[in-house]
């Protein structure tokens, strides 16, 4: 049940420069969220940024949008503790991540989610997304699907800006991660709680290009020794979930 002044659903977006575009694309996002017609809503936003650039823009739309800005001064920075702070923070009932980069699909985004999360009995949704390179054109539709291989790469549910989850509260990101920080939350979740609910409806846009982590830190030997830490990190896990709650708070868990 929701306190008074709560929000249904809180909105945390993760943020940085980005190389310059940070801000861009964040512009993007919160016009996004400004035309949304569900409206039970709150933002959170965790700035890791070394400039106040996010900060001012932040200000800008304060008067407009139910938006907390927290600058995040923890050394470990990272996408995964990042948008730990930012959940920290939320008091929804029902938590949407939203990358700086990605942006909801159109006005009834919010909407689908808030009609398909029940918090009482789901743990955590995702929704469908298309990609984008421009911002305006959109390709690729994809639909989400858990695998068991999910935390070595074989990522089939997508972007964790595809996500919602119940906050109760909700499991954290590994902050050792950057490369295989989705997938390694993906199968925590799964362990937790089963499958996610799916949503067909495209709900989010993911935009592709130079900034991605996958283009600009996952180099080969990151790769490997991600993949070697998640290995060793889930054979060493009992799938009882008895056992499992010691292995969630030594590895990111919440």
């Amino acid at each position: 049940m929701k306190t008074p002044g709560q929000k249904y659903l809180t909105v945390c977006i993760p943020t940085y420069e980005m190389g310059g575009v940070g801000h861009v694309f964040l512009r993007k996002s919160l016009d996004v969220l400004l035309a949304q017609s569900f409206r039970d809503f709150d933002v959170v936003i965790s700035d890791y940024s070394k400039d106040q650039i996010i900060e001012k823009l932040c200000a800008d739309y304060a008067p407009k949008l139910p938006l907390h800005y927290s600058k995040n001064t923890d050394p470990v920075g990272g996408m995964g503790a990042n948008t730990n702070n930012a959940m920290r923070q939320a008091t929804g009932r029902i938590i949407k991540i939203l990358l700086q980069d990605d942006f909801l699909s159109g006005p009834e985004s919010l909407r689908v989610i808030a009609e398909n999360f029940n918090p009482d009995k789901d743990v955590w949704l995702a929704t469908g997304c298309r990609h984008t390179m421009d911002g305006k054109t959109f390709f690729q539709p994809h639909y989400p699907k858990y695998n068991t291989k999910i935390y070595l790469g074989r990522n089939t549910i997508g972007s964790p800006s595809v996500l919602s989850v119940r906050n109760d509260p909700p499991l954290q990101f590994d902050p050792r991660l950057k490369w295989l920080v989705d997938c390694d939350y993906y199968r925590r979740y799964h362990d937790l709680a089963g499958n996610p609910r799916v949503v067909r409806d495209v709900g989010v846009i993911i935009r592709m290009g130079e900034h991605q982590i996958t283009n600009t830190e996952a180099t080969v030997e990151l790769r490997k020794n991600e993949q070697d830490y998640v290995a060793r990190k889930f054979a060493a896990v009992s799938p009882r979930k008895s056992c499992l709650a010691g292995w969630l708070s030594k590895f990111g868990g919440g």
